[in-house]
């Protein structure tokens, strides 16, 4: 059994994912939080062997952890560049005070 279909869902801090073991083997993500209504519902179909779940499941989890990584390294670089920025600042700062009070005497 396949289907095709492309969903976007924007994420809200609220974000919740949900799981079930086999029989059903069903991953629930429902990016705005339980109880809003948009969800994606991914399921095995009912004679999938475990192996192959476990397979499938080993590559989403693979994915995630690649996408979650991206979005680790971006904060890093982020915090990294405005605490660079704030030195520089503060460096700035400094020398301007230094040429001020060099001026005054």
């Amino acid at each position: 059994m396949s289907s095709n279909a492309s969903i976007t869902i924007f994420w809200d801090s609220r974000a919740e994912v949900r799981s079930s073991p086999p029989p059903l083997g069903s991953l629930y993500i429902d990016a705005a939080g339980m109880g809003d209504g948009t969800h994606v519902a991914m399921m095995f179909g009912h004679n999938m062997p475990l192996h192959e779940q476990v397979a499938i499941a080993d590559r989403v989890l693979a994915g995630v952890q690649r996408w979650r990584d991206g979005i680790a390294e971006s904060a890093d670089r982020q915090r990294t560049a405005e605490v660079e920025l704030a030195e520089a600042r503060a460096e700035l700062a400094r020398l301007k005070g230094e040429t001020d009070e060099e001026a005054g005497e």
